[in-house]
């Protein structure tokens, strides 16, 4: 079906963003013992009259903010209300690997996962999102995510502005690209604007010094992030957590999964206003959203669109209207102290979209092991990418911080604790991170490009975490044979305990309707639209061995 634009039809005459007239939804905040996420199926109408099937976690796009604090325990209920294999990640917590919610973990319809960990990250803005294997950008590009704020209690010594919804808001931005039947294309870069769901949206603002908690939630686009006329606003906390002090700047790039948290002074500004940029003409042509006429073509690629307008009111009582000149005491680690160092080579020649690239030279497997790391180390990571476009790179576990770029120091606002870093081509950038608290027990945890579309194309890979001093499995025990759904009308996904050559589909009569050889992968689908109604037999082989497991068509 041929993809339309809501939002880039009005774009080319918007008269000074007057036709951002749609107020901006904030997420209801939960603080709470016990969080229920119920994932399923809604229909939507982000344009009046225009109907989108969309995903929620509890809710019809989106889910609630989740209120943690630091020390305390969490315990959350993930509930699968959809007809398909979901999970759930906690982007940016220090969890144990059984809790991670990488692609091992698979919560099948009806089915409840109960999650429960101490809240060992400082205070900061963090967000969840599905991660089934090679199902993430379909989900999440139909609305599975939601922010978590994690409160302490250095940060709240703070005179910072945290009332959420008055003078603190979260602030997610996606691209989306519409069918002309209203639903969601499913491609990496959209033309349509969303921010936390609402289409030209204004957010209404006290005159005084605002926080906004940015989030690049969008599959694949980049942002170049900025205030019309150049307006500076004030840095106070990245990925992780507070910087140690402000940074002011004018410009913020912001990569998939990576967080911001800025200081908007608008003190004086009762009854005025001020738009939200992405200066998308700014962005190298090597960047998604920057202009490669070799890309997945977007209206609003390599230009400067409006994203949010925000409309001055009066202050507020006890308003914040000075910044602190110093912030958090986190103390980046002492590369002296470094245990070990690997390097981890980003390549191949693709698109944003369906693509190959790799990590050292392999795509993602689910049963094998990448990397052994022990309890305790500290590491220091040298990713480099030698491929022909950008791609943010998202560490599992917990946060790093950056140790240079191409061997200069990072940017201060990027000197703060870290779980994305945006590799540019021909980059070097260098990471140091620990590996305390949690062997991970058989739950291994993810290294993996945060471009949705590249994740789910196997540009992914996985560590454990082992004690040296403890015996523990390397690797989850599996099922000989996975398959999902079924019974299907059209498509399965299977997941072998081994790198199969060859697979064979057999009808009840032990007939073979399929055959599928030269395999070197233990993933893949099996297309069954064109068989009849019925059960099958599914036979994976290797060289070695065979596994087999019974599938139904529908």
């Amino acid at each position: 079906m041929k993809p339309t634009s809501l939002f880039v039809a009005s774009l080319c005459s918007l008269a000074a963003s007057a036709q951002f007239n749609n107020p901006l939804a904030i997420p209801p905040a939960l603080d709470q013992d016990t969080f229920d996420l119920v994932v399923d199926e809604h229909v939507h109408q982000f344009y009046p009259g225009v109907n989108t099937n969309t995903f929620g976690a509890s809710a019809e796009y989106l889910g609630p903010t989740l209120i943690f604090h630091t020390g305390d325990s969490a315990r959350i209920r993930v509930h699968n209300e959809l007809g398909e294999m979901t999970n759930m990640h906690w982007h940016g917590l220090h969890v144990p690997g059984e809790f991670d919610g990488g692609p091992p973990r698979e919560v099948m319809p009806g089915e409840t996962w109960d999650v429960h960990y101490k809240v060992m990250n400082l205070a900061g803005t963090y967000w969840y999102h599905p991660h089934p294997h090679m199902m993430t950008a379909e989900q999440a590009n139909k609305g599975i995510a939601g922010f978590i704020i994690v409160r302490d209690a250095e940060e709240a010594a703070l005179e910072l502005p945290r009332t959420y919804g008055v003078d603190d808001f979260p602030i997610v931005v996606q691209d989306r690209r519409f069918l002309t039947n209203g639903n969601f294309a499913f491609a990496p870069l959209g033309d349509s604007v969303l921010v936390n769901g609402t289409p030209r949206p204004y957010l209404q603002c006290p005159a005084q010094i605002v926080r906004l908690r940015l989030l690049n939630g969008s599959n694949a686009r980049i942002y170049e992030l900025g205030f019309e006329n150049d307006q500076a606003f004030t840095v106070i906390a990245s990925d992780g957590g507070l910087l140690n002090a402000p940074v002011s700047q004018n410009r913020i790039r912001l990569s998939n999964g990576e967080r911001d948290e800025i200081l908007l002074d608008l003190t004086g500004m009762e009854g005025d206003s001020l738009m939200l940029m992405s200066y998308g003409s700014e962005l190298p042509t090597t960047v998604p959203g920057g202009l490669n006429i070799l890309w997945e073509g977007s209206a609003l690629n390599a230009i400067d669109f409006p994203v949010l307008r925000i409309r001055v009111g009066a202050p507020t009582a006890g308003a914040i209207t000075s910044i602190p000149s110093t912030l958090g005491t986190a103390i980046p680690y002492d590369e002296a102290l470094a245990t070990n160092t690997r390097t981890k080579v980003l390549s191949g020649t693709g698109m944003i979209g369906f693509a190959s690239f790799y990590i050292n030279g392999h795509s993602f497997e689910m049963n094998v092991i990448n990397d052994t790391i022990q309890l305790g180390a500290m590491e220091v990571w040298t990713i480099v990418n030698s491929s022909n476009m950008a791609h943010p790179f998202h560490i599992h576990g917990g946060s790093f911080y950056v140790l240079d770029r191409d061997g200069a120091a990072p940017p201060l606002w990027e000197q703060g604790a870290k779980d994305v870093v945006l590799m540019d081509v021909g980059d070097t950038v260098r990471v140091i991170m620990r590996f305390d608290d949690y062997t991970t027990d058989g739950w291994p945890f993810m290294y993996h490009c945060h471009n949705l579309f590249h994740e789910d194309n196997m540009m992914m890979a996985q560590y454990i975490v082992v004690d040296p001093n403890v015996a523990v499995s390397a690797t989850k025990p599996l099922a000989e044979l996975r398959v999902f759904p079924t019974p299907t009308r059209s498509t399965i996904t299977y997941t072998a305990p081994f790198v199969a050559t060859e697979l064979l589909l057999m009808d009840r009569l032990g007939r073979i309707v399929l055959r599928q050889a030269g395999l070197r992968s233990s993933t893949g689908l099996v297309d069954m639209t064109s068989l009849t109604s019925g059960a099958y037999l599914l036979v994976v082989r290797s060289d070695e061995r065979e596994v087999r497991t019974a599938v139904v068509r529908e």
